[in-house]
């Protein structure tokens, strides 16, 4: 049977881009109907492509993937699948700036297998850790975490009005108090009833008359 050679990119969300690991592999001939892609978070292998791809994987054929972490972000999970792949006979080029081709094989290519899943993980706990810390001091300084969100104001004026107190209005919506009295006067400011021109009465304009003409 005979073999061949696959491709795996993997970024985290749908806004990140994944030209540069698609040109990667590109670049080491696998062709495109054989290169296999997902757009979600590497916790886990339950994946659009990866699945598809390991499925097709067969005894001599060779998986391409731009680094290792593009595998999975957990070391115990992807050196268990790399150790499956290669019980199974089937081979790893892993790029980066150590890269790596399981078709060498020995002591050197597993400790290199065994040092980039420690960095991806290191570097996963890292990231977790800044957007921990970044979080905290959002939230210390009373700033919201994460992208706006749009706020129901009609909702919001809605329950004020059936009579509800601004702390439940708050906690019902999910937001804070300060956020609640601001819909509220800006709804006040947007409603409040304007004051007609000042139109002098005609007996004034009498009395000015006759007053000018003294």
């Amino acid at each position: 049977m005979a073999a061949y050679e696959y491709g795996y990119a993997r970024v985290s969300t749908t806004a990140q881009d994944l030209k540069r690991q698609l040109d990667w592999l590109a670049a080491q001939g696998i062709p495109a109907e054989r290169i296999y892609s997902d757009r979600r978070t590497g916790t886990d292998f339950e994946r659009e492509g990866l699945g598809p791809v390991l499925a097709q994987l067969r005894s001599g054929d060779v998986l391409y993937v731009p680094s290792l972490d593009r595998l999975g972000r957990t070391m115990r999970k992807v050196l268990a699948l790399v150790a499956e792949l290669r019980a199974d006979g089937v081979h790893l080029v892993i790029g980066g700036a150590m890269t790596i081709d399981t078709r060498v094989g020995g002591p050197a290519t597993d400790m290199a297998l065994l040092m980039l899943g420690t960095f991806a993980e290191m570097e996963l706990i890292f990231q977790r850790e800044r957007r921990a810390s970044a979080r905290a001091s959002r939230e210390a300084n009373g700033k919201t975490w994460g992208r706006p969100r749009e706020i129901d104001s009609a909702a919001v004026l809605e329950d004020l009005e059936a009579g509800l107190s601004v702390m439940k209005v708050a906690a019902k919506h999910g937001i804070g108090r300060a956020t609640v009295f601001r819909i509220k006067a800006e709804t006040k400011e947007a409603w409040a009833p304007v004051a007609p021109p000042v139109s002098l009465c005609p007996v004034w304009v009498g009395v000015f008359l006759v007053r000018g003409l003294d």
